[in-house]
């Protein structure tokens, strides 16, 4: 019974340690985006280096590519059980094209933080 008076008493005290300040609630938005730009940027430059890109294969029978855990692609059949690719070509302009407009939007969302900095500080 002790224990949860306790427990019951320290609750107002847990839950305000755990509320959002202003600037976290300011920065948010923009740091889960800045989350999938990043991982879009990570994407295109690796389909840039690879010079394909790499599309979940529509058939199981015959040969196809996988990526290792390592990040190595090589070839692969159903029998290796991965999640099997094909490969299909780029365009090599349109993926630099769309790698500078995600590091553009990528410097916009970093300013959008830095000004959530300057407009709430810790």
């Amino acid at each position: 019974m002790r224990i949860s008076a306790l427990a019951i008493l320290a609750l107002p005290i847990l839950l305000a340690a755990c509320e959002i300040t202003p600037r976290q609630q300011c920065e948010a938005p923009y740091r889960a985006e800045l989350r999938t730009v990043d991982a879009e940027i990570r994407d295109t430059r690796e389909i840039l280096r690879r010079g394909f890109r790499l599309v979940p294969a529509r058939w199981e029978h015959g040969v196809h590519y996988c990526i290792e855990r390592s990040g190595f692609v090589g070839l692969c059949t159903a029998d290796d059980g991965l999640p099997m690719y094909d490969k299909r070509p780029i365009s090599r302009a349109a993926e630099q094209a769309k790698l500078s407009t995600l590091e553009a939007e990528r410097q916009r969302l970093s300013r959008n933080i830095a000004q959530c900095a300057v407009q709430f500080p810790e």
